[in-house]
């Protein structure tokens, strides 16, 4: 599904989420949400990364 969509694409769709999912959110939720999002983000890779050897 995500890789039908182009780059431009795929930036204002992460926008637009961040934008909808921070509305109710204070600070440090934003912040803690954020640092996990980025971790499973890096642990995604690796695991693609790894199936790739």
């Amino acid at each position: 599904m995500l890789n039908n969509l182009s780059g431009a694409e795929l930036v204002l769709l992460s926008s637009i989420l961040a934008i909808v999912i921070s509305e109710n959110l204070d600070n440090d939720d934003i912040n803690t949400l954020g640092d996990f999002l980025s971790s499973l983000g890096q642990n995604l890779s690796t695991i693609a990364s790894a199936n790739e050897c």
